[in-house]
């Protein structure tokens, strides 16, 4: 974790946006390896179209009908059966004539 927050340091100075990817980079290496070593995995494929599912989603509106398809925006977090972060989904965008 500590590796993680000096490489979240680096990418939020870095000069320039090809520093900046770079230290974007080993900052998600650095939270994973954090993730490993504590148990926890990822749930959902992000961007995937995947059906809704209340009970292990999170959808970010709460307006109107509850679709039946939804695009996951940031995968959920669990450590064995337990979700400590549901799935974050977002309504898929209605195509325009």
């Amino acid at each position: 974790m500590a590796e993680a927050l000096a490489d979240l340091d680096e990418a939020q100075t870095a000069p320039d946006d090809a520093a900046r990817d770079d230290a974007m980079a080993m900052l998600a290496q650095s939270l994973s390896r954090a993730a490993r070593k504590r148990g926890l995995s990822r749930q959902g494929e992000l961007g995937a179209r995947a059906p809704y599912d209340p009970a292990r989603q999170v959808l970010d509106d709460a307006g109107g009908r509850p679709p039946k398809t939804v695009r996951i925006a940031a995968r959920g977090v669990s450590r064995g059966a337990e979700v400590l972060c549901s799935i974050r989904v977002r309504r898929l965008r209605k195509r325009r004539p």
